[in-house]
């Protein structure tokens, strides 16, 4: 029988916004040591230059009772936005204008809203009411986005015009789907489903109609959360399969899979840097469930770079843009 650690309908990022919503006043929390738990792997001593220079990144920030969107641009300037609510999973559009990221709305439900760079014009990315709605994912020419929903009982994937008007499901509503990635040609999407009906999640990669759904993953452990490599080669994703969750890479012209990391706390929504040299990951390393932003060598599989008290890394390159302050 499949060993599962198994995720909730609408995901663990549904379950991690849970977590991250208090009752609290959302004052800022003094933020510990990178190295605060033993088990945290130390930096690569080798690493001496900024492997995210040039880069603007956006990620959500623990202050106070929850997460707040945040941005460090290329020329240093920081900010936070703290009018937009409790966030995960920010998302940077292709061309770097716009975030999208998912919102506590209301206190019980979760929404994708569309923000542009300097914190203007938030609005939800669909016109109407459509369950809860998480995970987005801009298409590489930025004129569609693939978001997740229980709208249908199920946890499903659908696509949708910029307008936000006409959702279209890509998956069938017998299981759950979701925590999508396009390829970088738009061409197909790899997706996380338990559709195999072994009591697990796997990975499927389909077409961008939602057709051609092939399964890449079948093993005895969750599976899940793919992220397609800046050269179409491989798709990042993260799997239980020792133990402890960790970053694997499924090459697409072999159909193997390897362990990227062998982390001794566990690594989470891995997400490649558009270069393709670093993945992007989030990483628990202490019991009270502190998460840091870490940056991955793709090449080595080491932590060369950490931020601590934040998730979902993000990085847009952005050399000789101007900053957004």
């Amino acid at each position: 029988m499949k060993t599962s650690y198994r995720y909730l309908v609408v995901g663990l990022a549904i379950a991690a916004m849970m977590s991250a919503v208090g009752c609290g006043p959302a004052s800022p929390s003094p933020e510990p040591s990178a190295l605060s738990s033993p088990l945290v792997s130390p930096l690569n001593p080798s690493q001496s230059s900024d492997p995210l220079a040039g880069y603007d990144l956006v990620y959500a920030k623990k202050m106070g009772a929850g997460y707040q969107l945040a941005l460090q641009l290329h020329d240093g300037a920081t900010r936070t936005f703290p009018e937009l609510g409790f966030v995960i999973e920010p998302a940077w559009s292709p061309d770097g204008q716009r975030i999208a990221y998912t919102v506590n709305t209301d206190g019980s439900s979760y929404s994708v809203f569309i923000v542009n760079r300097d914190g203007t014009g938030a609005a939800p990315l669909l016109k109407r009411k459509f369950g809860y709605t998480w995970a987005a994912a801009w298409s590489p020419d930025g004129s569609k986005v693939l978001f997740s929903s229980n709208v249908e009982g199920f946890a499903q994937i659908y696509v949708v015009d910029l307008d936000g008007t006409s959702p279209q499901p890509l998956t069938e509503p017998t299981a759950n789907s979701f925590f999508a990635s396009w390829s970088p040609d738009g061409r197909r999407i790899a997706f996380t489903s338990d559709r195999s009906g072994e009591g697990d999640n796997e990975i499927f990669v389909m077409n961008s109609d939602g057709s051609a759904v092939q399964q890449i993953t079948n093993n005895a452990f969750d599976d899940a959360a793919p992220s397609w490599s800046p050269d179409g080669r491989l798709i990042a994703y993260h799997s239980y399969a020792h133990g402890v969750m960790n970053i694997y890479l499924y090459d697409l012209s072999s159909r193997q899979s390897r362990p990227l990391t062998k982390e001794s706390l566990p690594l989470r929504f891995p997400h490649w840097t558009p270069d393709g040299r670093y993945v992007l990951a989030t990483q628990e390393v202490v019991v009270d469930a502190q998460f840091d932003a870490v940056v991955i060598d793709a090449g080595t599989g080491q932590i060369v770079q950490r931020i601590p008290n934040a998730q979902w890394l993000r990085a847009y390159l952005s050399q000789g843009r101007p900053s957004s302050k």
